[in-house]
């Protein structure tokens, strides 16, 4: 990583309504007007799903942030739902930093495996995944609907 400060996670099980303003913008800056989510899902992923800050600091406004939930047909796995790194943090080491140290809380909470979907086109993504660790399994062709094609990839842990 390029800086020196400080990093943590922090897990959020309630918002306050700036930081809901936050996160939604931080969400439609990350994946625009068909991929972000907003207090609708924001609010029940903190209260039971899993929702993580990155956080520097010094810093109010979360460097990454991650959607996590449980698989119920598989208990030991978990759904990466969102992930993203604030853009003008990026290209900085953080979203390695973050991804490794979400896979080590998830190992130490006993999750057997990780999985998530990626647009193709997001290389960058794509890359940081596959440095940590994870496989694309297959494409899903329209999973998002017609022109929203998304590789499935999975880590075990």
């Amino acid at each position: 990583m390029h800086t020196t400060r400080a990093t943590t996670l922090a897990i959020v099980e309630t918002l306050t309504e700036q930081q809901l303003t936050m996160l939604k913008e931080l969400e439609q800056e990350a994946f625009g007007v068909h991929g972000a989510i907003d207090e609708w899902v924001l609010v029940p992923l903190a209260r039971h799903g899993c929702l993580i800050l990155f956080q520097e600091e010094g810093d109010a406004k979360p460097v990454g942030v991650c959607e996590l939930m449980r698989d119920f047909r598989n208990p030991d796995h978990v759904y990466m739902y969102g992930y993203l790194i604030r853009s003008d943090k990026k290209g900085l080491g953080y979203g390695f930093a973050f991804l490794e140290q979400i896979l080590d809380r998830l190992r130490k909470d006993g999750f057997a495996k990780v999985c998530l979907t990626v647009s193709p086109d997001n290389k960058g993504a794509v890359a940081l995944y596959q440095k940590a660790g994870f496989q694309i399994v297959e494409t899903r062709i329209a999973e998002y609907g017609s022109g929203n094609d998304r590789y499935y990839m999975e880590k075990s842990l």
